[in-house]
């Protein structure tokens, strides 16, 4: 998986609701904000995209967007701002896709940050601007820079590495350390720093990587911040501390390969109650997939050729069951309108409530992730995305 946990996190910023943003000011809006970029080792014509994050949702709520492209070496974008407060997100768009990371950074209205950078990564570029946010995101940053010079050119080789090279291995390894030590430098240095704007999105980040690397020592350290944070009981109020605390103090621990299948209540979509457990002693597999149909980029990398090819070839000897973790208000409309977002042939079941508790269980952050389960309820493996799929079905399921 080339994935990193953080990558994963970024990702999310350019998930959904994108809407083409006019660089013409309206009236009674706010004054623009200008980005004059430059960069270096960055193949010119790549595009440059500013997304525009409103509220403290991960993947759902408005996102707007402005670009340009780059030309011997620089950039310059300006759109207006719809928030005052608002975040933003800078991603490349090198080929046919953006990248799969972003730099978050502040800006306020009528004002002009200056971004640096070099290569094909956005974790080496820099922003720079009057706003209170963003000089406070610079100390972060100039602290992860000095504990850990060249951790995001680390990075980058990771996204690119394959079992082919020679140093497929060792990078791996230093990648395996380096987000280690990402947790206990900058769970170090926040234990000194206030609650704010900055301080949420790191707390998410680390809370991702632990949840990674289960490591409980780091889960108990950098939970002990959760004191400085707001309560927050609805995720919608506030979804980057929800999910840190979901992270650092879980109500479930990660199943394990080699445990049988945990139970849960889960509904159909005729709103006929089911149970996990169903599939125990059947006398065949189970593929056990997460997803959600209402996150364009889990469905457009979903591979459903492997699926399709297993659902009709070996169904006697392997059940497919989608857990779908749509939020209840997605989940109903799909229940209601069966063409709004597509369905499968297999089982796909919600427990109404946005499988938080089932995700949390089996150890799921986004889509999609498979599980593979023996005819008696012995989870047998599990992978994340499609990428090796086919592979794991033909490992894990002797057909």
């Amino acid at each position: 998986m080339r994935k990193s946990g953080i990558s994963l996190l970024l990702m999310l910023f350019a998930v959904t609701g994108w809407a083409q943003e006019s660089k013409t000011e309206k009236k009674d809006s706010l004054p623009p904000i200008v980005i004059e970029g430059t960069l270096e080792r960055v193949p010119e014509g790549t595009e440059i995209w500013i997304f525009e994050r409103l509220g403290k949702s991960l993947t759902s709520g408005e996102i707007k967007e402005a670009k340009d492209s780059v030309r011997n070496g620089k950039f310059r974008i300006v759109f207006t701002p719809k928030d005052k407060n608002a975040e933003y997100s800078v991603m490349a768009k090198y080929g046919a896709s953006l990248s799969r990371h972003s730099m978050n950074f502040y800006a306020l209205p009528g004002s002009t940050t200056i971004m640096t950078g070099y290569g094909v990564h956005e974790g080496n570029w820099y922003a720079k601007n009057d706003d209170p946010r963003q000089i406070e995101a610079n100390e972060y940053r100039a602290y992860l820079d000095e504990k850990l010079p060249g951790y995001w050119d680390l990075q980058r080789r990771n996204d690119w590495v394959n079992e082919d090279d020679d140093d497929y291995y060792s990078v791996k390894k230093k990648v395996k350390e380096a987000d280690s030590l990402y947790v206990e430098y900058m769970t170090e240095f926040m234990q000194n720093r206030e609650f704010s704007p900055v301080f949420e999105k790191y707390i998410l980040q680390i809370s991702r990587y632990i949840l990674f690397s289960r490591n409980k020592a780091q889960r108990e350290k950098a939970a002990k911040l959760l004191v400085k944070t707001p309560n927050v009981e609805n995720r919608w109020d506030n979804e980057w501390i929800y999910e840190a605390r979901r992270d650092l103090m879980p109500k479930f621990e990660r199943i394990k390969i080699g445990e049988k299948l945990h139970d849960f209540v889960l509904y159909d979509h005729q709103d006929k109650e089911h149970h996990l457990t169903e599939f125990n002693d059947n006398g065949k597999y189970l593929l056990l997939e997460f997803n959600s149909r209402t996150c364009t980029g889990c469905m457009e990398h979903r591979q459903s050729d492997a699926l399709n090819a297993l659902y009709k070839n070996h169904s006697d000897k392997v059940d497919i069951l989608m857990v779908n973790n749509d939020s209840p208000y997605y989940w109903d409309i799909e229940c209601k309108d069966p063409t709004k977002y597509g369905r499968d042939p297999w089982n796909e079941w919600n427990d109404k409530k946005g499988c938080e508790d089932i995700m949390q269980r089996y150890g799921i952050i986004g889509g999609p992730w498979y599980y593979f389960i023996s005819q008696d309820g012995t989870i047998l493996g599990r992978i994340r995305d499609t990428e090796n799929l086919q592979e794991a079905i033909d490992k894990y399921f002797k057909l």
